[in-house]
């Protein structure tokens, strides 16, 4: 009996370290491959992992087997894991037999993907629902606009042959009348077409066709309140203006055609900043003189996206004719139809996962963006209790194990190495997969890391402002440099120069783009040059696109050809110096031996071939330096004005959010005496990094900055964030945390960086608690910034 005891606690000992069998199923028939993306405990990984998974962004990405019409996946986990998991899967579809990807992602209002909490042993069968499926593959926009003007210009061939030879209708007047109708319906439909592109409605059709109707209709709603809004304005003179129905009807025809040339652009400019074009864009944009957003499209619009818009402008003329066509037949049953289907597309309801930016009219949703003048009208009805945290200002005391090292330390001189539109993911320091800056990876050494830097806005000139005042950002679409560029502000130059110190800003690019020379000429520099201040190198980069966008600039080398024929001039005076790289800026310029990185985008090819020619510069920089024994004496700071984008959360470029590839920006002090290597995860952001170097030089602070030094004990490790230039954004990380507040469709994100470093699970909904303590703190940050800076505006 004793024996029987003992072999029992023994099984039973046994079961709980081997823990249960769960065997997960997903039942979705003809889809030729399944891969389960799944985590446990907040998307942690697991040791023993299934045969085949591989792991990216640090989830786990797990092959599952075909059982008949479900795919199956055994994985064996303790009692009360918490699963987390989503699906995807393949499925060939479609008249171009194309492999189409979808995401399961199991999309509810109350749910974010798959949940599953073990208990003992589970057979857990999951189907997908196809109004929660997101369709990861598209159909080219050029397969696309073939496809339409080939369809319809044959039905209207076919038709126009059987009334003339078959029915043998003679041929009648043009209806003025029916003629604008079937100008009004064409537009409409066209401005369908385009949206079922944008929001991926058409691959829907190839799964579902009559699910993917009504949504169709849906999200195309604002196209037909459009269409509606310029067919009663037009159709208001054409009847009482009778005599002036030609140039009425003229008139409408050309603000037809103008919309859908709007709408195929739209295409375009959704796939590339994720939702239509605003006026803060083209007021960041500098009215278009130098304009990040169309520059990207242009460049990004190939010979076949051209060939694209022709072939859907010419879509126009058939489509317009077979309208036509119904009208004079039916006219009361094709109007039907289309009120009907306007009718669908109001009532209808939508589950499922679209981005609702792309379901916004170019048109409407550019002037909409007029009204919202500085995006701080959502902090009307809040109140005053959070600003304490900012008007109080901590106290600046130094880690002991730099306070001794800095004040014994001999260095007197800085460089500021400004990195244009570069993220920290591409260093090689930060990340050891892309092999971009060899140099600076070499002499990671003799530096300090800080891995959590932020910019506090994707802008090039409000980060200018950050760096050199240790402001955080206006909170507006408008900018300090452009709108207040002799702001009463402290600046490093400004503060050094009481002491002595030389100061220069060199730029291999245009100090006029984005206003900058203004401001920089405010700031107390003694020398100011760009490239037009060229002695060393005869190429000027340049696109003719943007002749008139001061977007020319000179090889980056230059940089320290400028910076040593500077010094040479006064070698014993202590100096600062900003230098700011150019060829990393759209749409990218890069010299000598090509390198493959194999990201097989040429877009990014391009920047990291630029990027390394940066760190070459850097290189440069460092000798000439040791050269004439100034490398220890010397503080050089390398970092980056903002991130930029190659794909990810849709975006590309400078864009206008405040993920990662946006805001997340390396810094490395660089100095052989002072460090040895060591990498700090402490968060911070771009304003702190004057008064760290303050801190290093042994003086004083200004009490007008608002950073604060990175090396200090009592600084507060949390930052915050802001984007104007799409939906209204604010943010802040702290800890692992990163939250984020979409003020225009009043929306929140929660995101462990740590679990999801691509910020692809929002976890809001597990974390309520500290969802309502940080929105009080942002809120706070908000009231407290607009009112700081708006005191200095007046």
């Amino acid at each position: 009996m004793f024996k029987y005891f003992i072999c029992l606690v023994f099984l039973f000992l046994f079961q709980s370290l081997r823990g249960n069998t769960i065997e997960i199923r997903y039942h979705v028939p003809e889809a030729s491959e399944v891969i389960m993306i799944w985590g446990i405990n907040d998307w942690n990984t697991i040791t023993n992992m299934p045969v085949g998974t591989k792991i990216k962004d640090k989830v786990m990405h797990t092959p599952m087997v075909k059982e008949g019409e479900d795919y199956v996946l055994i994985i064996t986990l303790a009692d009360n894991t918490f699963i987390d998991y989503l699906f995807e899967f393949k499925k060939t579809a479609g008249p171009f037999n194309t492999s189409f990807e979808y995401l399961d992602m199991n999309l509810q209002p109350d749910k974010k993907y798959y949940q599953t909490v073990v208990k003992n042993n589970m057979v857990i069968t999951q189907r997908p629902d196809l109004t929660k499926v997101v369709p990861a593959t598209e159909i080219s926009i050029f397969k696309y606009s073939a496809l339409f003007l080939f369809a319809f210009s044959v039905s209207a061939i076919v038709l126009l042959a059987w009334k003339k030879y078959i029915l043998k209708t003679p041929l009648q007047p043009i209806s003025q009348t029916y003629f604008f109708l079937a100008v009004s319906l064409t537009l409409l439909s066209v401005l369908v077409i385009i949206r079922a592109i944008i929001t991926g409605v058409a691959v829907r059709f190839l799964f579902n066709p009559l699910q993917a109707f009504p949504l169709l209709f849906k999200t195309s709603f604002q196209d037909f309140l459009y269409t509606c809004t310029l067919t009663l304005i037009f159709g208001s003179f054409f009847f009482i203006k009778k005599n002036r129905r030609p140039l009425i009807l003229w008139l409408f025809v050309s603000f037809a055609i103008l919309s859908i040339l709007i709408g195929m652009v739209n295409i375009q400019v959704t796939a590339l900043l994720g939702r239509p074009f605003t006026y803060q864009w083209l007021y960041y944009s500098d009215f278009l003189k130098s304009t990040d957003a169309l520059k990207a499209i242009s460049a990004n619009v190939e010979k076949k996206s051209l060939a694209s818009y022709i072939f859907m402008s010419l879509t126009v003329v058939p489509l317009a004719l077979l309208i036509y066509q119904l009208l004079i037949k039916k006219p009361v049953l094709t109007l039907l139809i289309f009120i009907a289907c306007l009718g669908i597309g109001y009532v209808a309801h939508n589950d499922f996962a679209i981005i609702a930016e792309k379901k916004e009219n170019p048109v409407i949703y550019f002037f909409s963006s007029l009204s919202a003048q500085n995006g701080l009208s959502i902090l009307s009805n809040k109140n005053d209790n959070e600003k304490n945290e900012f008007t109080v200002k901590n106290k600046n005391v130094v880690q002991p194990q730099y306070a001794s090292k800095f004040s014994q330390a001999t260095v007197k001189n800085v460089i500021f190495f400004v990195l244009e539109s570069t993220p920290a993911e591409y260093l090689t320091p930060f990340n050891s997969k892309f092999k971009t800056t060899p140099f600076l990876d070499s002499i990671k050494t003799s530096a300090v890391l800080f891995d959590n830097i932020y910019a506090h806005a994707p802008a090039t000139n409000k980060s200018l402002v950050s760096i050199l005042c240790s402001a955080y950002p206006y909170l507006s679409y408008k900018s300090i440099t452009a709108e207040k560029p002799a702001i009463s502000w402290p600046s490093i130059p400004s503060e050094l120069k009481k002491y002595g110190y030389r100061t220069s800003f060199l730029n291999s690019g245009d100090n006029r783009f984005q206003g900058a020379e203004n401001f920089l000429q405010h700031r107390g520099f003694n020398e100011i040059e760009d490239y037009r201040l060229n002695s060393c190198e005869p190429t000027t980069f340049s696109d003719i696109r943007y002749s008139n966008e001061n977007l020319e600039g000179i090889n980056d080398s230059c940089l320290a050809v400028k910076f040593f024929n500077w010094i040479n001039s006064n070698p014993s005076t202590p100096f600062f110096s900003m230098m700011w790289t150019y060829q990393t800026h759209y749409p990218y310029y890069s010299t000598g031996t090509r390198i493959d990185f194999h990201t097989n985008n040429e877009s990014q090819e391009k920047y990291l071939n630029a990027l390394h020619h940066a760190d070459k510069t850097l290189q440069q920089l460092v000798e000439g330096l040791k050269k004439r024994d100034l490398f220890k004496s010397t503080l050089i700071v390398v970092l980056g004005d903002h991130g930029e984008a190659f794909g990810r959360h849709g975006q590309t470029s400078h864009a206008g959010a405040i993920f990662e590839e946006n805001l997340h920006i390396p810094l490395m002090l660089i100095n052989p005496i002072l460090f040895k290597g060591e990498f700090i995860s402490e968060v911070g952001g771009i304003s702190d990094v004057a008064p760290t170097i303050f801190s290093i030089l042994n003086k004083p602070v200004p009490d007008l900055w608002q950073g604060e030094n990175l090396f200090s004990v009592n600084r507060r490790n949390k930052v915050y964030f802001f984007s104007p230039y799409s939906d209204y954004l604010f943010g802040c990380r702290e800890g692992n945390y990163k939250f984020i507040y979409n003020a225009t469709s009043n929306s929140y994100s929660l995101y462990n960086l740590k679990n999801d470093p691509n910020e692809t699970i929002n976890i809001a909904d597990k974390h309520p608690q500290y969802m309502e303590a940080t929105k009080k703190h942002l809120t706070g940050w908000m009231k407290y910034q607009r009112d700081y800076v708006n005191s200095f505006l007046k």
